[in-house]
């Protein structure tokens, strides 16, 4: 399934796997291997700085894997996390929490911050990376695909472009594929098993999510939980407090075996258009 903003183009200028080294994306790279989806120009990893080690790990195996058969690009905007605490620089992301943090003032008003984390630390060096390929200043005018490894249980994230240049490509769902799918193809195939792709610090994990983190990774947990205090400590109103869980409760004292109020994959689902968790 293909979306763009024009006519679907008979060519194009670069055909781009937008590669989270997850799942989906991890599924769409093997099976261009296998020659059962047309093979990329290049495959663009973005890297936030705060992707869980088991991802880094898989990312080097698949550069390993795809070795004389397609270009594997790691780009960065910079460490999401440090950023964050930053002191503040115009024109920059530092000292601007980007993610999605959940905040409630004195008197229990309760927001959800706005998410840019996407868009700065995903969209824009892959865009910047592209432009670098073709060495362009602009892609106006060009064609450029974006494969992406959105499958059927998430349909609602395949969107078109707001860009006339992109025209996005999603290989799964045309194939009729959903993640537990790709699960299964991947065991079937007999590679290594991809890891969920997500920042450490990310405040759409599920429950499920935080305490595979806890019991697996504790180190990268207290990283989390370290940032979770931090960003109450640098709001910029103090009678508003940050956190990082929906439950508004600090990290470290959430009991991630009770069940969430809301469900925190649908936000994740709405905001993230393809470009994390893949």
């Amino acid at each position: 399934m293909r979306l763009a903003q024009k006519e679907i183009p008979d060519s194009y200028d670069l055909r781009v796997l937008s590669l989270g080294a997850g799942v989906q994306s991890s599924t769409v790279l093997f099976k261009m291997l296998e020659n059962k989806i047309k093979m990329a120009d290049v495959a663009i990893f973005a890297d936030t700085g705060n992707e869980p080690k088991e991802v880094y790990d898989y990312l080097k195996y698949l550069i390993n894997v795809t070795k004389d058969k397609l270009p594997i690009h790691i780009v960065s905007s910079g460490n999401i996390v440090d950023d964050a605490l930053a002191t503040k620089e115009k024109g920059t992301n530092k000292g601007f929490i980007t993610m999605p943090i959940y905040a409630i003032d004195d008197f229990g008003k309760k927001s959800l911050g706005r998410r840019q984390c996407t868009n700065n630390y995903k969209i824009q060096p892959i865009n910047k990376e592209v432009r670098k390929i073709l060495n362009v200043k602009t892609l106006r005018g060009k064609n450029i695909e974006m494969i992406m490894g959105i499958s059927t249980d998430e349909i609602q994230r395949a969107r078109k472009p707001h860009t006339q240049w992109q025209i996005n490509y999603y290989p799964l769902i045309e194939m009729d594929m959903s993640r537990h799918d790709c699960k299964h193809y991947v065991k079937e195939t007999n590679v290594k098993q991809p890891p969920r792709s997500a920042c450490i610090v990310c405040p759409y994990h599920s429950n499920d999510e935080w305490q595979h983190l806890k019991d697996n990774y504790p180190e990268e947990f207290k990283q989390a939980v370290e940032f979770d205090r931090a960003i109450r400590d640098v709001a910029k109103d103090k009678n508003i407090k940050n956190y990082l869980h929906s439950s508004f409760i600090p990290l470290d004292q959430v009991n991630f075996k009770k069940k969430l109020d809301i469900y925190q994959g649908s936000l994740f689902d709405d905001e993230c258009q393809g470009m994390c968790g893949v």
